[in-house]
């Protein structure tokens, strides 16, 4: 079993109660496989009408709540930036968690430009150092330096890791439209069906599985449930 397999199982047990014999995830190709395997698991709950359209119903009645919004203007396709001013989001969410009974909704994020150049920054730092460090210093010490070398750019990543995280103001990629976030809801709302605790529907475990597989192998653009996880979804099995 590869790593990414390990990755993706391990939150969905946790998530379900439940647990996987080797010889069953080896069974699995495709997430559809998956959302299978785990249905033979748990205690089903019915639930009359998609659970995707109530949590979204419940999502636009919240928003309107709590923001100078139209109904016209909240649409599963339209992004949650475009609909939340930056200075409100963090508090947005927590209180969308508080009123839904869900775990706390995922973190902001820094913009992608931002992690991009901090990426790029350590980078060009590391090797400067490096370089600086290999140029002027007994050679016969080169593991310790290159060592040096390494601690620097780790603590360099650190800091400004630290130093920017004031700038975490932006959704993060699987909560970054309204439908999104719907799908998010069903897959943390244990009773939006109205059912009893550890009874789940289809539809939320595959909100759930889609979550965690997108997360883990980022593919938001080209998951579905007939993906093959090898040849469509790159999952590593080494």
């Amino acid at each position: 079993m590869g790593l990414d397999a390990i990755e993706i199982t391990k939150p969905l047990e946790e998530a379900f109660n439940i647990g996987f014999e080797d010889a069953e995830i080896g069974q699995v190709s495709t997430p559809r496989d998956l959302i299978e395997l785990i249905m033979s698991k748990v205690a089903h709950a019915d639930a009359a009408g998609s659970l995707t359209q109530r949590a979204f119903n419940l999502l636009r009645a919240a928003l309107l709540r709590q923001l100078f919004l139209e109904r016209r203007d909240i649409t599963p396709q339209v992004r949650m930036a475009d609909l939340v001013p930056k200075t409100d989001r963090k508090i947005l969410l927590d209180c969308l968690a508080a009123d839904f009974g869900t775990p706390p909704m995922p973190s902001l994020v820094r913009p992608k430009w931002l992690e991009n150049l901090l990426v790029v920054c350590c980078i060009v730092m590391g090797v400067a150092i490096a370089v600086l460090i290999f140029r002027h210093g007994p050679w016969e010490h080169r593991g310790a330096l290159l060592f040096t070398a390494l601690i620097s750019v780790v603590g360099m990543d650190y800091l400004a890791s630290a130093t920017t995280r004031p700038l975490r103001n932006e959704f993060p990629p699987k909560l970054a439209t309204v439908g999104d976030l719907a799908r998010w809801i069903v897959a943390h709302k244990t009773d939006l069906a109205g059912s009893a605790p550890g009874k789940w529907t289809r539809e939320q475990v595959a909100a759930r599985v889609r979550e965690v597989v997108i997360e883990q192998l980022d593919c938001a653009q080209t998951y579905r449930e007939d993906a093959s996880f090898i040849q469509d979804l790159d999952m590593d099995t080494g």
